[in-house]
């Protein structure tokens, strides 16, 4: 399973975004798996793109992609693990979905984060301190 950050979501939808062409290649080395997304990176990605043109080309991709929803089956302490999480990164001032990511990481047996930010490699670990697993490098 490969859960979906922002930063490929929002490269994907916006083709003058830095990142475009190179989540275009990596799309077609995730997408053998199944994909998944959570409703914070979802959030923040609507934020991101501002352009309602984005926004449908973003409702495209999840449809066409069959982009699954995550689904936990406790959130309550899902959310009590990333504030913990949180908590633990303060210093380096780490979003919501950030944290939800490296916590749902940690409990989904085999998943894997498609992102390209760098604190996923060099600085967020799982609430058990193991790297994150990701989806490209």
């Amino acid at each position: 399973m490969i859960l979906i950050d922002t930063t490929p979501l929002v490269a994907l939808c916006d083709p003058r975004d830095g990142l475009h062409a190179k989540a275009l290649v990596d799309l077609d080395r995730v997408a053998k798996r199944p994909l998944v997304l959570c409703e914070p990176v979802l959030t923040e990605a609507c934020l991101l793109l501002g352009h309602a043109v984005h926004r449908a080309r973003l409702a495209r991709l999840i449809a066409e992609l069959r982009i699954a929803p995550l689904v936990v089956e406790d959130d309550a302490e899902l959310r009590l693990d990333v504030f913990r999480w949180l908590g633990r990164y303060a210093e380096h001032q780490p979003d919501w979905a950030d944290g939800y990511l490296a916590v749902a990481s940690e409990r989904i047996e085999g998943a894997r984060v498609w992102t390209y930010d760098a604190e996923f490699r060099t600085t967020w670990r799982r609430p058990n301190g193991t790297r994150i697993p990701r989806a490209v490098r």
